[in-house]
């Protein structure tokens, strides 16, 4: 588990999506979702950018860490924090959602359903532990009201 503390989720979300890519391209290219994907899949990669970057530039006007092991120095409730608690992790995981659209065949969901599981059993509970030593009471009250993904 340490190890792959160690690892940053975008570079997770890199190696998953570039091994799902060949996935992809090494699977038959029967194409199972037939709803307008690419579309689907572009507003997808799109939100999540802006979703990702919103909760980023949020936490660098704070000068809080970004890093999952760092030490946060300020508790970001305001904007897409009201919203998500993990609105970084929740942009790349549209963003993946989007690319699987993209690609449209059962091996593309292998990325947004790996990284998910990681994040979701690995980064967020270390994550939220910190934030319960660090910020006490303000952090479970914050997260009583605040969903941890939408």
């Amino acid at each position: 588990m340490r190890y792959i503390l160690s690892m940053r989720p975008p570079r997770i979300a890199m190696g998953l999506l570039f091994l799902t890519m060949g996935l992809w391209h090494f699977s038959p290219q029967n194409t199972v979702l037939h709803l307008h994907y690419k579309l689907i899949g572009s507003i997808c990669i799109i939100g999540g950018f802006v979703v990702m970057m919103w909760g980023w530039l949020l936490f660098r006007k704070v000068k809080t860490a970004i890093c999952p092991t760092g030490i946060p120095s300020a508790l970001v409730a305001a904007g897409v924090f009201k919203i998500s608690r993990n609105p970084m992790y929740l942009g790349m995981l549209m963003m993946l959602m989007g690319s699987a659209f993209l690609m449209g065949t059962i091996p593309s969901l292998f990325a947004p359903i790996a990284f998910f599981l990681i994040i979701d059993k690995v980064f967020i509970p270390y994550e939220e532990k910190k934030l319960v030593e660090v910020f006490g009471e303000d952090y479970s009250d914050y997260a009583k009201k605040t969903r941890r993904w939408i």
